[in-house]
Order: structure tokens, then sequence, then C-alpha cells
């Protein structure tokens, strides 16, 4: 024998079921609306291989010798 509660749980997965495909399309054209563009800066290599990055300069030298625990 049927129940009404094993009808209302029948009618809720039935409902949550046919809303399921709705809701994933929905996510994910939401997704592909949101996705932020990621733009990347242009670097121009200089034409000294030495003034690329980190490189030690007499300022620097100075910060490390006051900064020295020793």
């Amino acid at each position: 024998m049927k129940t009404a509660s094993h009808d209302a749980k029948r009618r809720i997965f039935l409902t949550a079921a046919a809303c399921a495909p709705v809701v994933a399309v929905a996510a994910v054209i939401a997704r592909a609306q949101s996705a932020p563009e990621v733009l990347v800066p242009a670097v121009s290599p200089d034409k000294t291989a030495g003034s690329v990055g980190y490189h030690e300069t007499e300022h620097i030298r100075k910060y490390y010798r006051s900064a020295a625990y020793f």
C-alpha cells in the first residue's frame, strides 16, 4: 500500500529531477558570462641582460649592512 508520505516524496523527487537540467544549464551560462578576461602585459626585454629581475646594487648592499644582526 502506498501512503501519502511516499507520494509526497515521489513528487518532490520528480520535481527536482525535472528542474536539475535547467539549473545546470543556467549555471554553465552564468559561469561563461562571468569569466574575467585575463590580460597579460607585453614585456619588452631590455638590451642588457642584467637589468631584468633582481640585481644587487649599492643601495641594496647598504641596506643589507644596516640590517645585519651580528
